[in-house]
């Protein structure tokens, strides 16, 4: 017996059915005469039963205007999964569509906006939030107008799925630290933590955009900052960024987290900066040479093809004086590379060991 596909949506502001019927046409690749949107007072005596397409409309209260279930049958080749269907439905209809994020739970959701980004959101059903009526927006991971009353924050409870519940804890304890040292400025996600495509090796990227007369405090306090949240390994600045009036890009690798999840923390100045601007630290080639070497790690363990997990052991051995090929046998080349970062600078020796003890774990 074949079996269809089912969705669930909300949808803010107004919907006009035929709109609806058009953009789930659209979105499935079906005719619109073979899609049907019923609404609450819908004859069943009427209804088109041998849709390809059937959706239920129902207005709701609160923060979201319409509940949509969608039910794609089996006349839907290659059904696409609710992300690319709620894209494209935001964009056809130029609203505003939620759907589920499950497994997660506590009411973490995605909304996809007409510009095609999607923004993780807690969207609580009715009744949940105390004196508040109808489906509550209780935050979003970016400013969003279609929910002006939700707070900016992120969905932490749906980040750490799958991660682990010290990940959560962990990143809500970053952005903490960097919030409380400059509560002007505004964090956001970006690489894979910004999508759905994240998994155990992903690092922490975060954009920390901050007042240009904070800029200088915010790059010269951070370490200090995530020291006193999480015990810090090591940090270093980027140099291609020192000569810039309003960036520049950190990175920290933390002694009680996995080495996958290091922080690259891109500081801007939303306006001007003023006053001096240090660099935020230095940039130890030997540092930089087993973030190389994690990196080459993750690369193997992701399956990349030979050529990238040699670009990055090389380029990292040629910062502490390894000059020979990489042999192609990953776990040797890597462990060559961290003990002349080690001998190159005695100093990284502590990060030097963790790498050794990730390479053994993960690569035998």
């Amino acid at each position: 017996m074949s079996v269809g596909t089912g969705y669930g949506f909300c949808v803010v502001g107004e919907l006009n059915p035929g709109a609806l019927t058009a953009a789930l046409a659209g979105c499935l690749g079906v005719q619109a005469a073979d899609v049907e949107v019923a609404g609450e007072e819908y004859d069943p005596r009427t209804r088109h039963w041998d849709a390809a397409v059937s959706c239920g409309c129902a207005a709701a209260a609160g923060d979201v205007s319409w509940v949509l279930d969608v039910y794609a049958t089996e006349r839907v080749v290659a059904p696409p999964g609710s992300r690319d269907l709620a894209r494209g439905l935001a964009a056809a209809l130029g609203r505003v569509v939620v759907y589920e994020a499950q497994p997660y739970q506590s009411g973490a959701c995605w909304v996809a906006v007409p510009d095609g980004r999607t923004v993780r959101g807690r969207l609580y059903d009715p009744g949940d939030v105390a004196g508040r009526e109808g489906f509550v927006m209780d935050a979003v991971e970016s400013p969003l107008p279609a929910f002006p009353g939700a707070r900016t924050d992120f969905v932490y409870e749906a980040l750490s799925f799958g991660q682990g519940r010290d990940f959560g804890q962990a990143l809500r304890a970053i952005a903490s630290a960097l919030r409380s040292r400059c509560p002007e400025g505004r964090l956001e996600l970006r690489g894979s933590l910004a999508g759905d495509a994240y998994d155990r090796y992903s690092d922490i990227d975060l954009l920390w955009t901050v007042p240009g007369e904070r800029f200088a405090a915010a790059v010269a306090g951070a370490g200090e900052a995530l020291a006193g949240a999480l015990p810090l390994l090591t940090a270093r600045s980027d140099p291609e960024f020192h000569d810039a009036a309003d960036r520049r890009l950190l990175t920290y690798f933390f002694r009680d987290l996995p080495l996958f999840r290091r922080l690259d923390l891109d500081v801007r100045a939303a306006t001007p900066a003023v006053g001096p601007v240090p660099t935020g630290g230095g940039w130890p080639l030997a540092v930089s040479a087993l973030a190389n070497a994690v990196g080459a790690v993750k690369a193997v363990r992701r399956g990349r093809d030979a050529e990238t997990v040699r670009g990055l052991v090389e380029r990292g051995g040629a910062r502490v004086g390894v000059t020979e090929r990489a042999s192609g046998r990953w776990a040797d080349d890597i462990a060559r590379l961290v003990d002349a970062a080690e001998r190159a600078d005695p100093g990284a020796g502590e990060l030097a060991g963790r790498v050794r003890e990730l390479v053994t774990g993960q690569l035998g």
